[in-house]
């Protein structure tokens, strides 16, 4: 993808400390932090940096990288974040030296959206890296209240970013503006700022929209980013739009990730879209959007999502264009959910398995037959010694009533 074609966050991402703005003495000490490294290794070996969207988090991490001529290893949240792959790919990365003799810098964003499920284990895997890291550890985090972060605080030194001032805002949207030789009124520019927030990200997504849509006056809405939309709202809002800048505000208000809004609607777009023109047009746009996340798998390349965004809102919005808009019940999606709840029970097993392999020495293969059935059979016999298998395992004890009971 050429720079022009990124998103405007993404394309004028500040790749130098002295192209942020805002917090800068909260930067300094992250610096001063990240720099104190290169004499010994600090008594907290990893730093959280809490607040909210688009303060300057990530980018000046990236910025401070690139000043410091250190490698960049970043984890994100669109990775797999669990025990296994934390206790693997992110130990190797932080306790390992760099080929080229370079220091490294490990980046963990958005820690505090760690879930309980696909996520399951990924704060304690983490802890365990800290102690072992030879690298500096940035980790990023939007809510200071997140329980996820309760642990993660006590080894860590922790750095708050506040909201970027308005005429921080208003300096970087103007550069901008002189960068791509394109302007808006003075009055559309104020409702963008005062619309962000205070959030820099934000403000310059809604700045690409006004000028790529060719709005050069004040006539853009800025989307109130502190309430979120369920999901009957957004379904109900994205397919009543008539014009493009309103589906796109039904989306980012929304609640709803993007692999959900796929699930959502596939399940639900025949009901608004009732003519073979309409449906064709309608699945030809979802088919972009789920393909384009297939390419964002598979390279891992996050820039694109932007356009996945733009096939869910404006491509399937834009797609009615002759059945009249009526209000309907929308149906839940059903089989992802039994592919979710086979996945889990995967994972369930292999969970298991590799908890007794571990304590036994014996390999996950073999360990189904000389341990996993023989605990099954006792457990039979005696249901009260279950939780003493579970404590010893370190697994829930409905782990393994499932297995018992196959």
């Amino acid at each position: 993808m050429s720079n022009e074609s990124l998103p405007w966050p993404e394309k004028h991402r500040p790749r130098k400390l002295d192209g942020l703005v805002g917090n800068h003495e909260t930067i300094r000490t992250l610096k001063s932090w990240v720099e104190s490294w290169i004499s010994r290794i600090p008594s907290k070996r990893a730093a959280l940096l809490v607040g909210p969207p688009g303060t300057g988090k990530t980018a000046s991490v990236g910025a401070l990288a690139n000043d410091l001529d250190m490698e960049l290893v970043e984890f994100n949240s669109s990775d797999k974040r669990n025990k296994d792959s934390i206790e693997t790919l992110v130990w190797r990365a932080a306790s390992q030296q760099t080929l080229d003799g370079r220091p490294r810098l490990i980046l963990l964003d958005e820690v505090d959206g760690l879930s309980g499920t696909s996520d399951r284990g990924g704060v304690g895997a983490i802890l365990k890296v800290i102690k072992d890291a030879v690298h500096p550890i940035v980790m990023t985090a939007n809510d200071p209240n997140s329980p996820r972060l309760k642990d993660l605080m006590k080894v860590c030194q922790v750095f708050n970013f506040g909201l970027i001032e308005s005429d921080d805002i208003e300096k970087i949207l103007k550069r901008i503006l002189s960068e791509n030789n394109v302007d808006v009124s003075s009055e559309a520019l104020d409702e963008i700022i005062e619309g962000s927030r205070g959030d820099l990200r934000a403000a310059i997504s809604d700045l690409e929209f006004q000028v790529r849509s060719g709005l050069t006056s004040s006539m853009i809405e800025p989307a109130f980013r502190d309430s979120k939309r369920g999901t009957e709202e957004t379904l109900r809002h994205l397919f009543a739009s008539a014009e493009s800048k309103m589906a796109r505000r039904a989306l980012s208000e929304s609640e709803l990730n993007h692999d959900s809004l796929v699930l959502w609607l596939e399940e639900n777009l025949h009901l608004h879209l009732m003519t073979p023109k309409e449906l064709d047009e309608g699945f030809e746009q979802l088919s972009l959007a789920d393909i384009t996340l297939g390419r964002i798998m598979r390279d891992q390349n996050w820039k694109l999502l932007a356009y996945v965004y733009d096939y869910l809102s404006i491509g399937v919005a834009m797609s009615r264009s002759e059945t009249p808009f009526r209000r309907v019940k929308y149906s839940q999606p059903t089989w992802p959910l039994l592919v979710w709840q086979g996945n889990r029970k995967r994972d369930k097993q292999s969970e298991i398995l590799a908890s007794l392999s571990m304590v036994t020495g014996v390999s996950k293969r073999r360990v189904r037959q000389t341990h996993l059935d023989a605990i099954g059979e006792i457990v039979k016999i005696n249901p009260k010694i279950l939780i003493d298998f579970a404590t010893w395992l370190n697994v829930e004890k409905s782990t393994l009533v499932q297995k018992r009971s196959r």
